[in-house]
């Protein structure tokens, strides 16, 4: 969706660090995993500042929505996800839980490819075509995040993980 912007930077590593820990635990991965797919979510939402795609690919969709930026049958996927579970899918902790619902359900076989790859460069592109699937896949703007995501991870301390967590049977 778009290259980091100084602005953004700061908010974004303070992301990574809240959900890097987070992922790392809750789906098993290494630090550079969940960078890999920090980086493409941060690619796909600007930095986490955007919910809803600015301007849809698809003329007249709704176009993506959330961490992950679903859209078309995963959208619609999520938004059934939220309701059976009373969740807001506006609310980051929704999405957070819906991605790795996702990612343990429909989507496993793109979790595990990602806890396959050793490199920021191999996870961040298993993301993109095991689990994003983008349309316009721009790999050195999502490389870029990943990078970003990465240094917050290892160079600040993690943000305490809220206590609630959608999704959770």
């Amino acid at each position: 969706m778009s290259s980091p912007l100084p602005n953004a930077l700061d908010s974004f590593a303070a992301a990574c660090r809240r959900l890097g820990p987070r992922l790392m635990r809750d789906l098993g991965l290494s630090d550079v995993q969940a960078a890999g797919l920090l980086g493409n979510l941060g690619h796909e939402t600007g930095g986490f500042r955007h919910l809803q795609e600015i301007a849809p690919a698809v003329p007249g969709s709704r176009g993506g929505w959330g961490l992950a930026q679903w859209t078309g049958p995963r959208r619609v996927a999520l938004e059934a996800w939220c309701r059976a579970r009373g969740l807001d899918p506006a609310d980051p902790e929704a999405s957070y839980g819906y991605l790795c619902a996702e990612l343990r359900t429909t989507e496993a076989p793109a979790l595990a490819a990602l806890r396959t790859t050793t490199t920021l460069a191999a996870a961040t592109e298993t993301v993109w075509r095991r689990y994003e699937r983008p349309g316009v896949v721009a790999p050195a703007r999502r490389l870029a995040w990943a990078r970003r995501a990465l240094a917050a991870l290892r160079d600040g301390p993690a943000a305490p993980a809220p206590a609630r967590r959608p999704g959770r049977a």
